[in-house]
Order: structure tokens, then sequence, then C-alpha cells
């Protein structure tokens, strides 16, 4: 199987739009009065991530578990970047 990494273009804008609804989340808890942290980003997230079953060549990329990680992924980062 050839891999062209011109398929994952979608799937990384997508996460794009995640790492901002992370990143906007974090600026209303914050203004809020919440102290959030990656777990709190990541949850939210998650939430998020429900709905999406992204597809690379007809196969499914998320299961629960790659689900979660994801989550924990974009939602360390955004707090990363927001800290």
């Amino acid at each position: 199987m050839k891999f062209s990494k011109a398929k994952l273009f979608p799937l990384v804008i997508k996460l794009g739009d995640f790492f901002k609804e992370a990143f906007d989340q974090y600026a209303v808890l914050r203004g809020s009065g919440i102290e959030p942290d990656a777990d709190m980003l990541a949850a939210f997230i998650q939430i998020q991530l429900q709905d999406w079953n992204p597809k690379l060549s007809g196969k499914e990329l998320l299961d629960d578990e790659t689900r979660e990680a994801c989550a924990r992924f974009v939602g360390g980062i955004a707090f990363n970047l927001a800290k």
C-alpha cells in the first residue's frame, strides 16, 4: 500500500479547527474565573470529537482509544500554547 501525505490535508485542517476550539475554550474558562488544565480541555475536545469519523482510503481512523488520545493530544497542545 502506498501512502500519500496529501490525503492527510483534510484531517490536519479539521484537527486545526479542534485546536482552535480548545484554545477558545481555554479563554472562556479563564474569563469566567476558572483556571483550566490540559485534562479539562481534553474532556471538552473529546465531546467535540464524538461525531467526527474521519476516514483515509475508506478506513475509519478513530476507535474509542484513539479518539481519547487525540483529544488529549489536542487539549494538551492547546493548553501549552495558551498558558
